[in-house]
C-alpha cells in the first residue's frame, strides 16, 4: 500500500493517464491528416512506435523528478514542506479531464462526419479497382468472346448424312474450344436445340453466349457443300458467311478455314489467334465411320452399331486415336443399355480394356482416356484411384463437363457433400442444359437441407429429359411427413404409366405417398423396390427393401451400377436410420466405400462405431 501511496503523491498514476490518452489522441488525428498531405504510411507507423517507447520514460521521469517554482528537481532533493505536488495534481486531473474530452468530441466527429465520407471513398476507390482488373483482364477473358456451335443441318436426301453433319458440327466446336480466350458452349447444351425453331436471340441467352455458329452440310459421293454463317446474338446480326465445295478429302482443310474466319472476325475481342487443324486419320472411309459412330455414342441411341462404327474406323486405320478413344469408351457403357444375352459384361470389360491399351498410346492426353481408365477403378473396388483419376481430367477437361459430373456424382455418394455440391456446380456451369447436371445437382442440394434449390434444379433437369431427381424429392418429402407436398408435385410431374401394368403401379405408389402404412400397397410395390432398388422404399420408411436390392444385386452381378447409384440416397434428410444401419457400412465396405472413408477422412460429422450387429457409422441428425 505505501508503494500505491508513493505512486499517488508523485502523480505517476496520472502522468500514465495523461500519456496514455494524449497519445491516442494524437494518432487519430494524425491517421486522418496524414493521407489528406500525401505523408508516406511509414510515417504514422513510426508514430505509434515512438509513442509507445516513450510511455515507459514518461511514467519514470514522473516517477524520479518533481515540477517546482524553481523548476525541475529530483524528488529527493525536495523537502516534504516544500512539494506542490498536490497543486501539480489538481492541474494534472482539469488537464486529464479536458484531454478526455477533446478525445469524445474527436469520436464523435469522427464516426458521425468522418467515417460516412471515408467509406464512400472507399467504394468509389473499390468499383474503380474492380472496373480497372476487369478491364486489364478483358484481353483474354472478354465475355463477349464466347460462342456456341449449333448441329449443321443436313441438306442431303440421304439420312445417314445426318451422322456426317453432326459430325462436321462436333469437330469446329472440339477446334474452337482449343482457342485461348475462346469460351465454348457445350456439345449438349448446343446440340439440344437441334431440330427447334428456337430464335438465336434466346439460344444464346439459355447459352450465355454472345455469337452463334449454324449452318448447313450437303454431301454427295466424295464432293460436300458446308456453309457456315457467324451470328452476334444481341442483334441477330451475321457477322460472316461462307459457302465451301470440297472434295472430302480437304475436309479438315475447311474445318481450319471456317474456324480461322471466326476467330478473325472475333480479334478485336480475342487479338490475333493462330488456328490449325491436323488431320486425325488420312482414311476418309475411316472418318465418315467414326463420325457416325460418335453422334450415335453420343445420343446413347444404338451403341451396338457404335461399336461397329469404331470398329470398321480402326481396322481401316490403326492409328486413327480418337476412334479408339470412343470404341473403349462405347465398350465400357453398353453393358447398361443391353440385357446380358446381348452384352456380356466380361467381354465388353475385355474389349475396352483391349481399345483402352491403344487409345493410350495413342492419345495419353486426350481427357477421355484418363476418365475411362478411372471407370475401371471404380468396377476393381479402387475408388480412391477413380477419384484421383476424375481429379486429373477435371484439370484437362475445359470444355466438357461429363468427367467433372461424375466426381460430383461420385462424391455425392460418398456423403461428401460439400465437396460434391461444388463439383456439380462447376458442371452445371459448364453445360446448363445436361439434364444429368442439374439432376445430380438437385440431389446434392436437398442433401444439404436446401430444399428449395433442390426442387428448382430438379424441375429443371426433368425438363430437360432426366427425371430421378424429382422422384427423389418426392419421396424424401413423404418419408418427412410432407405428404400433401409430396402428392401435389406427383401430381404437376409425374406421367401415370401407358401400359395398364404401368399405370396400376403409378396408381398404387401415389396412394402410398398419402397413406404409406397401407400393408395391401406396400406388398403391391415390395417386389418392384427389391427388383429396381427404385427409391419409393424411402417415401415409405422401408430401408430393408433397398437393402435387399442392393445385397441380393450385389451377389448376381457387382459391376450391376445401379447397387453403388442407390448410395447416393444415402444422405438425404429422410435417411438418417439408412446410412447408420449396420447393413448399409457392410455393402458399402463392399463397394470399397470404406476404403475411401479410411484414406480421407469420414463424411462431415460422421465417424465408424462398433455395433453387436457390426460395424456402422454415426452421422448427424437430418435437418427438417
Amino acid at each position: 500500500m505505501s508503494l500505491i501511496a508513493e505512486l499517488r503523491r508523485r502523480n505517476v498514476f496520472r502522468m500514465a493517464g495523461l500519456y496514455l490518452v494524449g497519445a491516442w489522441l494524437l494518432v487519430q488525428v494524425a491517421s486522418t491528416l496524414f493521407p489528406a498531405f500525401d505523408v508516406p504510411g511509414w510515417a504514422l507507423r513510426a508514430l505509434v512506435i515512438v509513442l509507445a517507447l516513450g510511455f515507459i520514460p514518461a511514467v519514470v521521469f514522473a516517477w524520479v523528478f518533481e515540477l517546482t517554482p524553481d523548476g525541475i528537481k529530483r524528488d529527493e532533493e525536495v523537502a516534504p514542506g516544500q512539494s506542490i505536488a498536490p497543486q501539480t495534481a489538481q492541474r494534472m486531473n482539469r488537464l486529464l479531464v479536458a484531454l478526455l474530452l477533446l478525445a469524445v468530441v474527436y469520436f464523435g466527429f469522427d464516426k458521425f462526419v468522418l467515417a460516412p465520407k471515408r467509406e464512400v471513398a472507399l467504394v468509389a476507390h473499390t468499383a474503380q479497382a474492380v472496373k480497372a482488373e476487369t478491364l486489364s483482364s478483358s484481353n483474354t477473358t472478354d465475355n463477349r468472346a464466347s460462342i456456341a456451335v449449333l448441329p449443321f443441318v443436313n441438306m442431303s436426301t440421304d439420312a445417314e448424312n445426318g451422322f456426317f453433319a453432326d459430325g462436321i458440327s462436333e469437330e469446329l466446336l472440339n477446334v474452337l474450344a482449343g482457342v485461348k480466350g475462346l469460351k465454348v458452349a457445350s456439345r449438349t447444351s448446343a446440340f439440344s436445340f437441334k431440330g427447334k425453331d428456337t430464335p438465336i436471340p434466346e439460344i444464346a441467352r439459355q447459352l450465355g453466349v454472345e455469337h452463334v455458329l449454324e449452318g448447313s452440310v450437303r454431301k454427295q459421293g466424295q464432293r460436300v457443300r458446308i456453309t457456315a454463317q457467324l451470328i452476334q446474338a444481341g442483334t441477330d446480326a451475321h457477322l460472316w458467311s461462307e459457302t465451301y465445295d470440297r472434295d472430302l478429302v480437304d475436309i479438315f482443310k475447311v474445318q481450319e478455314e471456317i474456324a480461322q474466319a471466326i476467330t478473325k472476325e472475333l480479334e478485336g475481342i480475342l487479338g490475333k489467334r493462330d488456328v490449325a487443324v491436323a488431320a486425325s486419320t488420312d482414311n476418309l472411309d475411316a472418318y465418315q465411320s467414326f463420325l457416325r459412330g460418335r453422334t450415335r455414342f453420343n445420343q446413347r441411341g444404338d451403341l451396338l452399331a457404335a461399336i461397329e462404327d469404331f470398329s470398321s474406323a480402326v481396322e481401316k486405320d490403326p492409328n486413327f486415336a480418337e476412334a479408339w478413344v470412343y470404341l473403349a469408351a462405347t465398350w465400357m457403357v453398353a453393358p447398361g443399355y443391353y440385357p446380358e444375352s446381348q452384352v456380356d459384361v466380361a467381354e465388353a470389360r475385355a474389349a475396352a480394356r483391349a481399345a483402352l491399351t491403344r487409345a493410350e498410346v495413342l492419345a495419353p492426353k486426350n481427357p477421355m482416356v484418363p476418365a475411362i481408365r478411372a471407370q475401371f477403378l471404380e468396377d476393381d473396388d479402387d475408388l480412391i484411384g477413380r477419384l484421383s483419376g476424375l481429379e486429373e481430367v477435371g484439370r484437362m477437361s475445359v470444355q466438357d463437363s461429363t468427367p467433372i459430373m461424375w466426381r460430383g456424382e461420385m462424391l455425392l455418394r460418398a456423403g461428401y457433400i460439400d465437396e460434391a455440391t461444388a463439383a456439380l456446380e462447376k458442371a452445371q456451369e459448364m453445360d446448363p442444359l445436361a439434364g444429368v447436371n442439374n439432376g445430380h445437382l438437385a440431389i446434392a442440394y436437398l442433401s444439404s437441407g436446401r430444399y428449395a434449390k433442390a426442387e428448382e434444379a430438379a424441375r429443371k433437369a426433368l425438363s430437360q429429359g432426366w427425371s430421378p431427381a424429382i422422384f427423389v424429392i418426392i419421396c424424401d418429402l413423404a418419408a418427412r411427413g410432407k405428404h400433401d407436398r409430396a402428392v401435389a408435385i406427383w401430381d404437376e410431374l409425374i406421367a401415370p404409366g401407358a401400359a395398364k401394368e404401368d399405370a396400376l403401379q403409378m396408381a398404387t405408389a401415389r396412394a402410398l405417398l398419402l397413406n404409406p402404412g397401407n400393408r395391401e400397397f406396400i406388398g403391391a410395390m415390395r417386389d418392384h423396390i427389391v427388383a429396381s432398388g427404385s427409391e419409393f422404399g424411402i417415401a415409405i420408411n422401408r430401408f430393408d427393401l433397398l437393402f435387399d436390392f442392393a445385397e441380393q444385386e450385389l451377389k448376381k452381378n457387382p459391376d450391376d451400377r445401379r447397387t453403388q447409384w442407390w448410395l447416393r440416397s444415402a444422405w438425404l434428410p429422410s435417411t438418417l436410420a439408412m446410412r447408420e444401419d449396420p447393413r448399409f457400412f457392410a455393402i458399402a465396405q463392399d463397394l470399397g466405400m470404406v476404403r475411401l472413408w479410411e484414406a480421407r477422412g469420414y463424411p462431415q460429422g460422421c465417424k465408424r462405431v462398433s455395433a453387436t450387429k457390426g460395424d456402422r457409422l454415426d452421422c448427424p441428425g437430418p435437418s427438417q
